[in-house]
């Protein structure tokens, strides 16, 4: 009988530690997603505010690149795709 509670409280603390880590799995992927989805949505709006300041062509190309925080290569791209689009 004792070697059988033995059992129960190894698998008891082998399932305890199997949960803890399926949890910090779980809850790392989660912080990754949400770290993924920031960096998408300030991309997504700095090539948003890009195309409104090349619209208005106040700004020299390096001027709203570096307002706007994005690789000059990035918004040489953009302007690109708007003039070909005219």
């Amino acid at each position: 009988m004792v070697e059988k509670q033995k059992k129960i409280e190894a698998n008891k603390k082998l399932y305890f530690t199997w949960s803890l880590h399926d949890y910090d799995v779980k809850n790392e992927g989660r912080r990754e997603g949400l770290r993924l989805g920031r960096k998408e949505g300030k991309e997504s709006k700095a090539i948003e505010s890009a195309r409104k300041f090349l619209s208005m062509k106040l700004l020299t190309h390096e001027q709203i690149a570096e307002g706007v925080g994005l690789p000059l290569e990035k918004r040489e791209e953009l302007a690109l795709k708007i003039n070909t689009a005219k």
